[in-house]
């Protein structure tokens, strides 16, 4: 396990967070659309419709965050896998509240009960060094 497939994982997260906010944001604009057309010198008229290309946008977005899915259950499954070979019950801990848990630094300190939070992020970043 690379200390880069670890941090593709979370951007992987971040990105599906933002997917699931931008699907929500199209579905609570309206299906129907509407235009003013000029009609002659003084009159106009309102055209109202079905927008399409929202419907196909929604699909397409819809498929693609569940391509995201998969791939980030693929990757979680790897991860946890991989750390479930880690002996040293701190270090797989650690890892475990940091990927999986997808805590902060903080976070882990805390479920650590660890007086810096620096000691959780340096046995991490030791123990990624001594195995590459």
């Amino acid at each position: 396990m690379t200390k880069e497939k670890l941090i593709q994982y979370c951007n992987l997260e971040e990105e599906i967070g933002k997917l699931e906010k931008r699907i929500d944001r199209i579905q609570k604009q309206s299906e129907m659309v509407s235009d003013v057309v000029q009609n002659g010198y003084k009159g106009h008229a309102v055209i109202y419709g079905y927008d399409c290309y929202r419907k196909y946008k929604l699909e397409k977005l819809e498929q693609l965050l569940k391509q995201r899915h998969d791939r980030l259950l693929d990757l979680q499954i790897e991860i946890e896998e991989w750390i479930d070979t880690i002996q040293d019950s701190d270090i797989r801990q650690i890892f475990e509240h940091r990927y999986i848990d997808n805590m902060s630094w903080i976070q882990v300190q805390l479920a650590m009960n660890y007086r810096h939070e620096n000691a959780a992020r340096m046995k991490h970043d030791r123990f990624l060094q001594k195995i590459s």
